[in-house]
């Protein structure tokens, strides 16, 4: 079992069936993870630094709405529900994150029923944990 926040109900062996197909890339702090508008549906875990997730204000102005650290999903909201991406999101810091591309993951949890089922229940845990976060702020 790893601390990867969408691998928390899955062994050793469910969990290897998603590294297989996950992709590393590396930020520097001010790069832009996500850009409003794109239509990537993948998922991203950072695992190690900060970013800040930023919407326009009505003026045209950032705003940022969350702060993000290692362990967090990116994503986990579009995978779901096929819009374009809401929000920009930019690195605080040097991160490490982990991707795993939309169209290799559909692939993996349809082949395999009973992970997907422990997939979405770590991605109801991670939007759950989010929007108490944004009720108690």
């Amino acid at each position: 079992m790893t601390k990867h926040p969408l691998y928390r109900y899955l062994s050793a062996e469910e969990a290897s069936m998603l590294q297989a197909i996950a992709k590393r890339q590396s930020y520097k702090a001010n790069d832009t993870l996500i850009s409003i508008g794109n239509r990537s549906r993948d998922i991203i875990c950072i695992e190690r630094g900060s970013v800040s997730v930023r919407i326009s204000d009505s003026e045209g102005k950032p705003l940022e709405v969350a702060s993000l650290k290692h362990g967090n999903l990116i994503g986990e909201m579009n995978f779901i529900i096929p819009t374009r991406r809401t929000a920009n999101v930019v690195a605080l810091s040097d991160v490490d994150a982990e991707i795993l591309p939309y169209n290799e993951l559909c692939s993996v949890l349809r082949s395999e029923p009973l992970l997907a089922s422990k997939v979405f229940a770590a991605l109801n845990h991670q939007l759950s944990e989010k929007y108490e976060g944004m009720l108690n702020n």
